[in-house]
């Protein structure tokens, strides 16, 4: 039987997407519910809860109130006030008042060669006394359970950094198409048996939402100063965790904490183009190579389907192949959204959601090329590729000003 290429294409494109549905079946197999033997209050270890904030006026004091009323025997709770420009510090003052348990840190001015993330994290962990420690980003909401039920999986596995898939919470149209993409991506092409398996050092993740680690773990990679000038911080902590031949989990969390990382479309675009770039190593020819195969397997089918039906009427091998690419997608979707709670307009709508993205990693490329570095919360950032952590695995970063835009 002869085929043209335009149907042999087909073939590969669909057998690429079948594989890559079976590979989110399998992380939804690891994702699901577990049950862990429970820790009696004695043998809990004692934790700190870290918080970094920069310009958080509309989320500190959701997430602050959150983490202090928490059901766990022993622990603190420390917030860094990260030069605020905003009410972020008279919010806090105000809830400490409620609060007194809570330590409040004025972060210090950002000294060259950090990102603003990192070096909060440094003076908050200086500051800290836990065992266990945790970072949290200032736009989560922890249930009652978040801390208990966390550091029990930690013990249960044995980990030395725990990480948390959170629930979602999107508001705003734009969030509901282009957020759930990122469980698109992440469920389709990280295969999570390979995260917490010793070595696979490319096999890692870590969501800044929540990350948890031994205060031991923690001393052993280096802290945050050994990825001090990261945009993407919590990926590269989780290969320094593997590197160090030590353990990564990443469980649910959907029942111990929730965030909404972006309100708004601007935010997206800003927040999103800040790491894409990063993610690929400032490699060029990793972001275009990656973006076209993302574009082709995820965003053509639905745009070759209608051409491909406009111009013949019967079904051919060609359309009954873009079909079943389709579906394909529309299955994991909607799979995804039912699991996560994502909401089934983001599965309807997943081509817009697809090409956002596409459009986002070009914007990241133009940004760090002829833009003059990456902006967020007020501080540019651009690499300097000369500067090469060891191992390659990030271009160095130069706080290029601090104003805000």
């Amino acid at each position: 039987m002869n085929f043209s290429l335009y149907t042999i294409y087909n073939l590969l494109i669909t057998a690429i997407l079948f594989v890559l549905f079976l590979i989110c079946l399998w992380n939804l197999y690891i994702l699901r519910k577990k049950s862990y033997t429970k820790i009696p209050d004695s043998s809990l270890p004692f934790v700190s809860v870290l918080i970094p904030a920069r310009n958080e006026e509309v989320n500190i004091n959701k997430i602050l109130p959150s983490v202090l009323e928490q059901e766990y025997p022993g622990y603190e709770v420390i917030v860094l006030n990260d030069n605020s420009d905003d009410r972020t510090g008279e919010i806090i003052e105000q809830i400490k008042k409620k609060y007194p348990q809570l330590k409040v840190i004025n972060g210090k001015p950002l000294e060259e060669g950090w990102t603003g993330k990192c070096f909060a994290c440094k003076q908050l962990y200086e500051e800290s006394k836990g065992d266990y420690l945790l970072f949290t980003d200032a736009d989560t909401v922890h249930r009652p359970n978040s801390l208990r039920d966390s550091v029990t999986i930690a013990l249960n596995t044995n980990a030395d950094m725990l990480t948390l898939f959170p629930k979602m919470t999107m508001i705003s149209l734009a969030e509901k198409i282009i957020m759930p993409m990122f469980f698109f991506v992440v469920m389709l092409l990280l295969p999570l048996y390979f995260v917490e398996k010793k070595g696979f050092v490319n096999f890692s993740i870590g969501m800044g939402p929540f990350i948890m680690f031994k205060r031991k773990a923690y001393d052993k990679i280096g802290t945050h100063e050994a990825v001090k000038n990261a945009i993407v911080e919590d990926i590269w902590l989780a290969r320094k965790i593997k590197k160090h031949g030590l353990k990564l989990t990443a469980a649910d969390g959907m029942s111990m904490v929730s965030v909404r990382m972006y309100s708004s479309f601007k935010e997206i675009w800003e927040g999103l183009s800040k790491n894409m770039f990063a993610a690929f190593k400032f490699s060029s020819p990793m972001l275009l190579t990656v973006n076209v195969i993302f574009v082709l397997l995820f965003f053509f089918p639905f745009i070759l389907l209608p051409l491909e039906l406009s111009l013949q009427f019967t079904l051919s091998e060609e359309v009954i192949l873009t079909l079943i690419q389709v579906l394909i997608l529309y299955l994991v979707r909607f799979s995804l959204s039912y699991r996560f709670k994502l909401g089934f307009i983001s599965s309807i709508l997943h081509p817009l959601g697809a090409v956002s993205i596409a459009f986002i990693a070009f914007n990241s490329w133009r940004w760090i090329k002829f833009g003059g570095g990456s902006k967020w919360k007020g501080r540019v950032y651009k690499p300097d590729c000369s500067i090469a952590w060891r191992g390659g695995s990030q271009a160095g970063i130069i706080l290029l000003n601090e104003k805000v835009f």
